[in-house]
């Protein structure tokens, strides 16, 4: 395992749980690096990685939700569903617990510099590459590719105050889009915040010789709520400052090697993602590393399954921040935006429109006639518990697919041309493959009848 951050101690921690002798290498001391806000959602892999307990101990900020100044000047305050809790981590501390808790889990942790002879593998060792931007192994093999698109630098400070913030509520995450950038900040403690600038380096003084101080408080001075927010407050640390610009690979996994979370792709940080996407891909990568271990013969399936996977990850989180982006857009005549705005209609919003045909059409319809259509059903790669395993899927040119909002397509299409009615369907896959919410299973049938899995007659 080379690296120590998210991604790199859930894979070694999950790997060790499950009986794998792991090694860590990590470097001696963390970077100062931004801090992060982690959605209510993280719950679930921090349990799912044995976790949890430790986070809940940590003492991290516990967030409400988000207060955005996105192409408005009026804030939006978002706060989480059901009165969920996120949180607002310091990366030092967070990867200082997860590694403490790889090291109680068995992983054997060394502090030194990786090596050439660290990224060799083996028949039976893998390596996963979990050292972020640096991407030892992704280098290595030549997979890394760069956006097209322009450069964002990110500076960040650390501000504190005596008395509490001007902001609806302290905890929250606050965003705010500005002429030529936009704005971020967390807090880390009661009367400290982060606060971050994204910039693009070529529009701003970095090129020009201007400090790194100097053009990151002349960026907050060309917000509005940001630069109330700082008011009375005092820069205590930094800024600091580092290339926040995307990157992808075109290849996450080969013999015996896995690129996890940042080490394969970067997302932009106005996601708000980075850290759960590599979590997920730190135990993505655990469960692939163990299926090649346990059943050989499906070491190419279990890594062909993780490659996919995390490139299909890194394109759904690269759609929402160009959503975000074009959002704010119209509001910023400004170089900045107009190079980061661009939104071509995506498959997800042709499909959705074709799926609410298909549901009005199976919602006026008095009678459900369906039959098979000329889908390819195919064994391909998903996960079962803690091992990648081949089930049938239906299978569309390069696209696999087997779950649809939790319903198994595969058996509804088989159970479908059965039944005249919807609720007699209904019922009839409960039985068979468990109960399942009735919403979703009407989106899975519309999306079912949408691509022709089953055609209705």
């Amino acid at each position: 395992m080379l690296g120590g951050g998210p991604a790199g101690s859930a894979a070694a921690i999950l790997l060790s749980q499950w009986g794998h002798p792991v090694r860590l290498i990590t470097r001696a001391t963390a970077d100062a690096r931004l801090a992060v806000s982690l959605p209510p959602s993280c719950h679930k892999l921090f349990d799912a990685i044995g976790v949890g307990e430790a986070i809940a101990g940590a003492g991290f900020v516990r967030a409400t939700g988000n207060t955005v100044w996105w192409g408005h000047a009026d804030p939006r305050v978002e706060m989480f569903a059901a009165g969920a809790l996120g949180w607002q981590v310091p990366m030092d501390r967070l990867d200082a617990v997860l590694l403490a808790e790889a090291a109680a889990a068995g992983v054997t942790i060394e502090r030194r510099a990786i090596g050439e002879a660290d990224l060799e593998v083996g028949p039976d060792r893998f390596v996963i590459d979990a050292t972020g931007r640096s991407g030892l192994l992704a280098r290595r093999h030549g997979v890394r590719v760069y956006d097209d698109g322009p450069r964002t630098i990110a500076l960040s400070g650390e501000w504190t105050r005596a008395d509490s913030w001007p902001v609806p509520d302290d905890t929250h995450t606050l965003i705010e889009s500005y002429e030529s950038g936009w704005a971020w900040s967390v807090p880390t403690s009661p009367g400290t915040r982060h606060l971050a600038v994204m910039v693009d380096p070529q529009r701003s003084g970095l090129v020009r010789g201007t400090t790194a101080r100097e053009v990151y408080l002349a960026e907050i001075g060309k917000t509005v709520a940001f630069k109330q927010l700082i008011g009375t407050a005092a820069l205590s640390e930094g800024p600091s400052g580092w290339d926040a610009s995307g990157y992808r690979a075109d290849q996450y996994a080969g013999d015996n090697w896995l690129l996890a979370g940042d080490a394969g792709s970067f997302i932009d940080p106005l996601s708000s993602a980075g850290v759960k996407k590599a979590l997920a891909s730190g135990w993505l990568a655990a469960v692939a590393v163990h299926s090649g271990l346990v059943a050989p013969a499906l070491r190419g399936h279990a890594l062909a399954f993780f490659s996919q996977r995390e490139q299909d990850i890194e394109r759904h989180y690269a759609r929402i921040s160009r959503q975000f982006l074009a959002e704010a857009a119209p509001t910023h005549p400004h170089a900045f935006w107009l190079d980061r705005a661009d939104l071509p209609e995506s498959a997800a919003a042709v499909d959705a429109g074709a799926v609410r045909a298909a549901y009005s059409q199976l919602r006026t319809s008095p009678d459900l006639r369906l039959r098979t259509g000329d889908a390819i059903v195919e064994p391909r790669p998903c996960i079962h518990g803690h091992e990648i395993v081949l089930e049938p899927h239906i299978v569309t040119g390069s696209e696999a697919v087997r779950f649809v909002a939790g319903v198994n397509i595969v058996a509804l299409r088989q159970l479908g041309p059965a039944y005249s009615q919807v609720p007699d369907l209904f019922e009839a896959y409960c039985r068979r493959e468990g109960d399942v919410a009735l919403p979703d299973f009407l989106l899975a049938l519309a999306t079912t009848v949408a691509r022709r899995w089953l055609v209705a007659q």
